[in-house]
């Protein structure tokens, strides 16, 4: 039994004795069927679907591998799973590189959409800064997160999103390659 956690220090001595007082019922050196752990498998998880997209900057693809950024989504990747199955997770990984050619620095905004690119699917946005030209004006831009399913579905779509911010509108911001997005499902087993 674990212990439980207050906040007021009265209530946590309580919940203290009440641990030490169901810990003593047991003889340590006696299994009892509440403590015995053999034969019980740990909780696992299971690699249901893997599915990626990647643009290898040596391989012509039709996706431009140098392309200007507006303050609009642009889809950098996707990524498709079947037969998704509620309550499972899904890892998300993606990898981008962006360049600020422009004398003052450059809000990048890195989204992931479920389904299709609206608000309502978003699930992960980040913001940072691309420094100016000539600073450290080039870097990758990282993204993971873990999303549970909310439904069953036939088909669910992952989109990975760039962006300039919208007081960097002006500037002279460029995504390139190699962009590398993945999404894992996995099934935790009991």
């Amino acid at each position: 039994m674990l212990s439980k956690y207050y906040y007021y220090k009265s209530d946590q001595r309580t919940a203290m004795n009440d641990y030490a007082a169901n810990h003593k019922k047991h003889d340590k050196r006696e299994h009892c069927k509440k403590h015995d752990k053999k034969g019980k498998k740990n909780p696992s998880s299971k690699l249901v679907e893997f599915a990626y997209q990647t643009f290898d900057p040596i391989i012509p693809t039709t996706l431009p591998l140098n392309f200007p950024l507006s303050t609009q989504p642009q889809v950098i990747a996707a990524a498709t799973l079947k037969n998704v199955e509620r309550g499972n997770v899904v890892w998300l990984n993606g990898l981008y590189h962006v360049n600020n050619n422009s004398p003052e620095f450059a809000d990048l905004i890195t989204r992931i959409y479920r389904g299709n690119i609206s608000p309502a699917n978003l699930i992960y946005q980040s913001i940072v800064e691309v420094d100016a030209e000539g600073n450290n004006d080039a870097m990758e831009s990282v993204t993971q997160f873990v999303d549970v399913i909310p439904a069953d579905g036939q088909e669910t779509t992952y989109f990975l999103t760039a962006q300039k911010g919208q007081f960097s509108a002006d500037l002279n911001v460029f995504a390139y390659g190699p962009f590398t997005f993945t999404a894992a499902e996995i099934k935790q087993e009991d």
